[in-house]
């Protein structure tokens, strides 16, 4: 029996050692990593920029498709914007990596987001392959009050919200048994009556594609103000992530962030 206690107390300090390990693996390497890669693409998104704003950018794009095919053997489809085709030269990655990344710096000059907030919009946003897929997504409309931004500060409000939600209940057998598909969220049929208290009717089957619309939907009232609703959310993950919960809504009371909007 003693022998059998060490062996499984040295079986969890094996355990013990490789979570450390992970967790050490995870902060340097995996989200290390990620925020570096966030700001090498604002580096890219200054050059880009500045590309643009050049008097002789077309002399210049040209030279740099030259210089992809003739030094690097990468040739540039014709009606590949500028930004995919500096994108491109400054990666020498395959088309895939570099078409992401095209669309990531893409999004971001559609919100106006500077190189310095690029890394945060990323991180907002789900990082680089979340807002290749809505960018493709919304790519048959255009909607300018439905931007790439909007869409990720309403994803970055819903996720502080899971820490800090506005209300919860517990679930019945009925509930349970209608599930929600692929989407990530639930959702319900809700109806106020004239007690003022919100009486659920239903569960709301969904799919990913009715999320996206809900979603959508949600960054209206969310992003009314564009700009308050950025701060907004970016102060609530704040104090979200110094576990100060309790004083998240006395710091934004007062503005038209998007905690007083929803």
């Amino acid at each position: 029996m003693k022998q059998q206690l060490e062996v499984t107390k040295t079986l969890i300090g094996q355990a013990d050692d490789i979570a450390a390990a992970h967790e050490q693996f995870t902060t340097h390497y995996v989200v290390g990593g990620r925020m570096a890669l966030y700001t090498l693409l604002g580096e890219m998104l200054k050059v880009v920029n500045s590309f643009e704003l050049a008097v002789d950018r077309e002399d210049l794009l040209e030279l740099v498709k030259r210089r992809l095919r003739s030094e690097f053997g990468i040739k540039t489809q014709q009606n590949s914007s500028a930004t995919a085709v500096l994108i491109r030269y400054m990666t020498r990655a395959d088309r895939k990596t570099a078409h992401v990344y095209t669309r990531v710096l893409e999004s971001a000059k559609q919100s106006g987001v500077s190189p310095e907030q690029l890394p945060a919009f990323i991180e907002g946003a789900g990082g680089v392959e979340r807002i290749r897929a809505l960018s493709s997504n919304s790519s048959g409309v255009s909607n300018p009050n439905n931007s790439d931004e909007r869409i990720a500060l309403t994803e970055e409000y819903l996720r502080c919200r899971e820490e800090l939600p506005l209300a919860s209940f517990d679930a019945t057998d009925l509930i349970d048994q209608i599930t929600s598909g692929d989407a990530r969220y639930s959702y319900f049929t809700c109806i106020r009556k004239a007690d003022g208290r919100f009486y659920v009717l239903s569960p709301l089957p969904a799919n990913a594609e009715f999320e996206r619309l809900a979603i959508s939907q949600l960054s209206e009232a969310v992003c009314k103000d564009q700009l308050a609703a950025r701060e907004g959310v970016a102060g609530l993950r704040s104090y979200l992530n110094q576990d100060v919960k309790a004083d998240c809504m006395a710091a934004v009371t007062g503005s038209n962030s998007v905690v007083t909007i929803v």
